[in-house]
């Protein structure tokens, strides 16, 4: 299953509002306010995250190399009545300097080795006002069931995410300091999904799984179990980190 695949299968997902990647945004970013910020979201996908901050009063601009996204993200703000700049350009080579009081991403930065995951962090890095904050989760290297589940997905062909290498807190720090980023918070989350990435390999080829996935709605047990506990949450399937530019 392509990128494009992915979009596609989920084109029609009833999104409820909140999610429970929006909880773990809000436990990153604690009371900020979003109205009147000039926000962009890197490698947007579904672009869910930034219309949710749109209907918090932000502007919003979403940015992905995949036609497929751009056209579920454009769906999700006419469906709230929001408005937001769509583009269609590679994260490398944005051409946003210094512009937005807030940058974001989630699922983007893991795709990358070498010199290019330097790279992708400081693109975030340089779209960013000075003052502004950039905001990056990606998957966590130290959670076992993501681990085990995507071994066994890329060893039986149903892991469907591409490259994709995992990142510690040390790491995630250590690359958005390098831009000049100083890190306030950092943390793990979503311990109560890893368990089901051990069965990995039998949900990943399933676009009704996918789609239902999207539409599911938020259990308040769930999500302060996912964002409340820090110490269980340390082996949980994501890391996120918030920094300020200097």
């Amino acid at each position: 299953m392509t990128w494009s695949e992915i979009w596609e299968s989920v084109e029609d997902a009833r999104f409820q509002g909140d999610t429970y990647r929006w909880f773990f945004y809000k436990a990153l970013l604690g009371d900020y306010d979003f109205r009147d910020k000039r926000v962009l979201e890197i490698g947007c996908g579904t672009g869910i995250n930034s219309v949710l901050m749109a209907r918090a009063g932000a502007h919003v601009t979403l940015l992905d190399s995949s036609n497929e996204a751009l056209g579920i993200a454009k769906k999700l703000l006419d469906k709230f009545s929001l408005e937001g700049e769509l583009v269609r350009r590679d994260a490398f080579y944005h051409g946003f300097e210094a512009e937005f009081d807030l940058v974001h991403s989630e699922g983007v930065v893991e795709h990358f080795r070498g010199e290019y995951r330097q790279e992708i962090v400081d693109a975030h890095s340089i779209a960013t006002k000075k003052g502004g904050k950039v905001l990056i989760i990606a998957p966590n290297m130290k959670c076992p069931p993501y681990r085990i589940g995507k071994f066994l997905a890329e060893k039986t062909g149903t892991w469907i995410y591409g490259n994709e290498y995992p990142y510690s807190k040390k790491e995630l720090a250590f690359r958005m300091g390098k831009p000049g980023l100083t890190v306030g918070r950092i943390q793990g989350a979503e311990v109560a999904f890893s368990p089901g990435w051990l069965f990995s390999p039998l949900w990943q080829k399933s676009e009704s799984f996918l789609k239902k996935s999207f539409e599911a709605p938020v259990n308040r047990s769930i999500m302060r179990l996912n964002y409340g506990n820090r110490f269980l949450n340390g082996w949980g399937v994501v890391i996120g980190a918030v920094g300020k530019k200097s």
